[in-house]
């Protein structure tokens, strides 16, 4: 059968692609996975439903196609197998994918549809979200927020928020690792620049914080005060990841 009258999904760089399933991996064992002409996109959520992931990767295809697959980690790790200097081309069947090339095959069994559940969000109306402050975090925040953590072990919540600078030049935005509902905690707690809005402590808790450090980039940050939502976006190079998180109460 030739290459036009199957469906095949061509990945031109193996890295985005292995970027892409590891970074759902990290949020949910399993995932359902959109394929259409110009990119592949899902939208899945974390245990506590706290945390959710819009993530999309530019590709070509000439189809379009759900796939519901069991196990993220373990299909990346047998994409991470396949070393190859042309593009990736992956054949989708009714209830596999499948790769020959380079001297190897395999093949992996997904679900079928309506298996998985989708998450029960509406991401047009996250889109539409009138943001009260956004601001960037970099990569040299995160980690050093991550060491602060070694320290800070007594609690799992991250409070970001701003207060007046001592000299009255502005405001400064903090992300302070502590609990502020028990005394005698721990804490840590770093400036993150000068910025011109106000923004009470917002809550979140720090685990899914922890899973950006590896990620790499910068992140725009977005903080919803009445639906207490707070947004983390990235991009780079053909793919596009968006980390939704529920602030916590106190």
């Amino acid at each position: 059968m030739s290459d036009q009258n199957v469906n095949q999904l061509r990945v031109k760089s193996q890295d985005e692609f292995l970027g892409f399933l590891k970074s759902l991996s990290k949020i949910s064992e399993s995932a359902i996975v959109t394929i259409d002409r110009e990119k592949i996109s899902t939208l899945i959520t974390d245990e506590t439903g706290t945390l959710i992931l819009h993530a999309e990767l530019d590709l070509e295809s000439s189809f379009f196609e759900t796939l519901n697959i069991p196990d993220v980690r373990k299909l990346a790790s047998v994409i991470d197998t396949v070393r190859s200097e042309d593009e990736l081309k992956i054949t989708v069947n009714s209830n596999n994918l499948e790769y020959r090339g380079n001297g190897m095959k395999f093949k992996y069994h997904l679900f079928d549809e309506g298996f998985l559940t989708k998450p029960s969000l509406n991401l047009g109306k996250i889109n539409d979200f009138k943001f009260d402050v956004v601001f960037g975090l970099d990569q040299k925040q995160l980690s050093m927020i991550a060491k602060g953590s070694t320290f800070a072990d007594q609690t799992n919540k991250i409070y970001l928020y701003t207060e007046a600078a001592e000299d009255g030049s502005g405001n400064i935005l903090r992300a302070e690792l502590t609990d502020k509902a028990r005394h005698n905690t721990d804490n840590f707690t770093l400036g993150l620049g000068t910025v011109d809005f106000d923004l009470e402590p917002v809550p979140i808790n720090y685990d899914n914080i922890r899973l950006l450090t590896c990620l790499g980039g910068m992140f725009k940050v977005s903080v919803n005060k009445e639906y207490g939502v707070v947004t983390f976006e990235s991009r780079a190079d053909n793919t596009r990841l968006k980390y939704i998180i529920s602030s916590l109460t106190a």
